[in-house]
C-alpha cells in the first residue's frame, strides 16, 4: 500500500459519508502524509512542510465527520497555497482563502454532507473564509449542536468554571466577542471564547 492510500485508509469512514468519492480524489492528489492525532485542546487541524520530511496534515482524530472535513479541506488548501503559490502569502491571506473555497464550495453544494445549520453557516462565510472555526461562532455552533456540554456562553456573570486544559476562571463581561474571565491562581484576565466547553465549579 503506497503513502496516498494510506492516507485515504486513515480519513475513510471519518467524514460524511456522501463526501467520500469527492474527498478521496482529492486526498489523493495531496503529495504528503495525512496524521491523525490525540485530541488537541488548541486546534483541530495543522499543516506543516520541511524540506526534508515534506508536507505533513495533523488532524485531530476525535472530530465528528463534518468538523473532519471541514478541517482536512483547512489544511489541505494551505498545501495547495506551499505547492502552487509559492512562498511569502500570507497563511490565511487571499491565496489561502481563494484555495479554501474552491474546495469547500462543491462539497456545500452536495446533499447529506453537511447539516442545514452547518451548510449555511459555511456558505455565509464563503466569500471571506475565517482561519479557524472558533473564528466563526455561528459555524461552531453548528458543529456542536448535537453536545450537551456547558458552554461558557451559557453560565451566569460571576460563575466559576474549568476548562479542558485545567485553569480555573470567573466570568466576566463580554467584550465584543468574547468573555473577559478573571484566571484563578493568576488574577490575570483572559478572553475567553463564548463556546469553550466549561464545567461549573464551587467556589
Amino acid at each position: 500500500m503506497d503513502a496516498l492510500d494510506r492516507n485515504w485508509r486513515r480519513l475513510a469512514g471519518r467524514i460524511p459519508a456522501a463526501a467520500e468519492a469527492d474527498a478521496a480524489r482529492i486526498v489523493r492528489a495531496f503529495r504528503g502524509e495525512i496524521v491523525l492525532t490525540p485530541p488537541r485542546a488548541s486546534k483541530w487541524g495543522s499543516y506543516r512542510w520541511r524540506s526534508d520530511l515534506g508536507a505533513k496534515i495533523f488532524l485531530n482524530r476525535d472530530l465528528q465527520p463534518e468538523a473532519m472535513l471541514i478541517t482536512l479541506l483547512h489544511e489541505l488548501a494551505h498545501a495547495q497555497v506551499r505547492a502552487w503559490d509559492g512562498l511569502g502569502c500570507a497563511p490565511h491571506g487571499a491565496e489561502w482563502q481563494k484555495r479554501y473555497r474552491e474546495l469547500l464550495a462543491p462539497f456545500i453544494g452536495l446533499p447529506d454532507v453537511f447539516s442545514p445549520a452547518v451548510a449555511r453557516a459555511l456558505q455565509r462565510q464563503l466569500h471571506k473564509p475565517k482561519a479557524s472555526c472558533g473564528a466563526a461562532p455561528d459555524l461552531l455552533r453548528a458543529l456542536r449542536a448535537d453536545s450537551d456540554q456547558l458552554r461558557v456562553e451559557q453560565l451566569p456573570d460571576g460563575a466559576w468554571f474549568r476548562l479542558a486544559n485545567g485553569m480555573e476562571f470567573r466570568k466576566g463581561p463580554k467584550r465584543r466577542t468574547r468573555f473577559a474571565c478573571i484566571e484563578k491562581k493568576t488574577g490575570r484576565t483572559f478572553a475567553v471564547h463564548p463556546l469553550a466547553e466549561a464545567v461549573r465549579t464551587d467556589e
